[in-house]
């Protein structure tokens, strides 16, 4: 971690700042070290390979659902481990994912939605192994990459590969979603990639997401599982992979950012939009109703400008969405 990222960061615990206590560093950052709060109670978490290590919204199911999966499953090929192969991510994707082929210019179009500039927060929640943040941060944004698995080759590890291949540097932290280790109105932007439909939570996750946004802030996702009326009409089996992937409804997602006062947007994603005459475009977006039946759709949830009173969270467990 650079030490600029502790003017966003606050203990997930307490709120209460926090302080750095180097204790190895390199030429991009301090690679080893420990953060603590300055709270009543001093929170302490450790920094290992450059990432720091807060993990406080581990003890939720669906996130050790998603840790076992990831960590069973991604053997069997030399190529998963690659180093060359993974530094080009994502323009080799689909080599080790056929199905995955439009994730990255899927990814680079939303990434033109937001207005991105040097002193920009940007927040890249599930980036798994780190391509989408390393796109956000060729822009010269700040960047952090959020992930719950820190591991090599498909978590945040993957990192230091990105940062020599590419020249890059983005901040990274091992958390939940649901649990977003920031200051209140601290960041610019937010995005998802495929990894909002892995929340624990979804309105929690959008809660937290409005709380470390600045008023005009944004997030951005595409490739995300949401199910329209067409998806609950013609349903089969609902796809999973064994973690925490599950479909999402439209309609719930869409009463939660309303609830948190975010405005909505919708747009083709670019791998469809390729197959598609102008007209039909436009028509899609003037009319989302119609946008929603199909597979995939760049969103855009913006926080107003003008704060609005929260509603209060249930204090009941949450409850995987599906």
């Amino acid at each position: 971690m650079k030490t600029k990222l502790l003017d966003v960061l606050q203990c997930p615990r307490c709120a209460a700042d926090l302080k750095v206590t180097p204790f190895e560093e390199d030429k991009n950052e301090i690679r080893r070290g420990k953060l603590t709060c300055t709270g009543a109670t001093e929170h302490a978490f450790d920094i290992e390979d450059g990432i720091i290590r807060f993990a406080t919204g581990f003890d939720h199911e669906a996130v050790k659902r998603e840790l076992e999966y990831e960590n069973s499953t991604y053997t069997g090929s030399d190529r998963l481990t690659d180093a060359k192969l993974i530094a080009q991510f994502p323009e080799t994707l689909h080599e080790l994912w056929p199905h995955t082929c439009y994730f990255g210019p899927d990814f680079k179009v939303l990434i033109t939605h937001l207005d991105l500039k040097r002193d920009s927060w940007v927040l890249d929640i599930g980036t798994g192994p780190c391509w989408s943040s390393r796109l956000l941060a060729q822009t010269g944004a700040n960047v952090v990459a959020l992930d719950v698995n820190e591991a090599n080759f498909y978590g945040l590890k993957t990192s230091d590969i990105l940062f020599e291949a590419h020249n890059v540097y983005f901040d990274r932290i091992l958390e939940s979603m649901t649990h977003l280790p920031f200051r209140d109105a601290s960041l610019d932007f937010i995005t998802f990639n495929a990894s909002f439909h892995h929340t624990p939570n979804h309105d929690e996750t959008l809660r937290e997401c409005h709380r470390v946004l600045k008023p005009g802030g944004k997030i951005a996702m595409v490739n995300e599982e949401f199910a329209s009326l067409r998806h609950r009409l013609f349903a089969g089996a609902e796809a999973t992979d064994g973690g925490s992937h599950h479909s999402i409804p439209y309609s719930d997602f869409e009463k939660a950012a309303k609830q948190y006062g975010f405005g909505l947007q919708y747009f083709v994603a670019d791998h469809v939009r390729q197959k598609l005459l102008p007209g039909a475009v436009q028509l899609l977006e003037t009319f989302p109703v119609l946008l929603k039946q199909m597979n995939s759709a760049l969103i855009i949830l913006s926080k107003p400008e003008a704060e609005k009173s929260l509603p209060k969270m249930e204090t009941k467990t949450p409850v995987l969405q599906s």
